[in-house]
């Protein structure tokens, strides 16, 4: 499993209408924007070379902590079904398009993040690979 591989093909995965993706932690951003971590990575779980498992949070930054604007659309992407939600996109592809053997969502987690000095709504979802 190539970390690099994995967050770039994370990030063609969530082809959302109006949301910027970063598969490399960005300098600075416009919300809405999902930036993808770095990998966690736990090697040679069979005992042997070529078994990984990994996780990856993807922070989703919406907007300012008063717009309601921005809940709205967080809650759309925390959908676990449809054209709008991180669950189906980031799930559509088990392989990622052959980096991994699984991929899945496992978890949704409301946090702030602050960008320019400006507490901004996001979520962090979390995301477990195996490769």
């Amino acid at each position: 499993m190539i970390p690099s591989t994995v967050r770039d093909r994370l990030k063609t995965a969530l082809n959302i209408t109006g949301l910027r993706v970063y598969d490399t932690i960005p300098d600075g951003l416009v919300p809405p924007a999902a930036v993808i971590g770095q990998l966690s990575i736990d090697f040679d779980l069979t005992l042997v070379k070529g078994v990984e498992s990994g996780t990856v949070d993807i922070m989703v930054i919406a907007g300012r902590m008063s717009e309601r604007a921005a809940q709205d659309y967080l809650d759309n992407l925390l959908q676990s079904t449809g054209a709008s939600s991180v669950k189906t996109k980031v799930e559509s592809d088990q392989t990622l398009g052959g980096a991994t053997s699984s991929v899945r969502v496992v978890r949704a987690e409301p946090i702030s993040i602050s960008v320019s000095g400006v507490d901004m709504l996001a979520y962090r979802f979390q995301v477990e690979v195996w490769g």
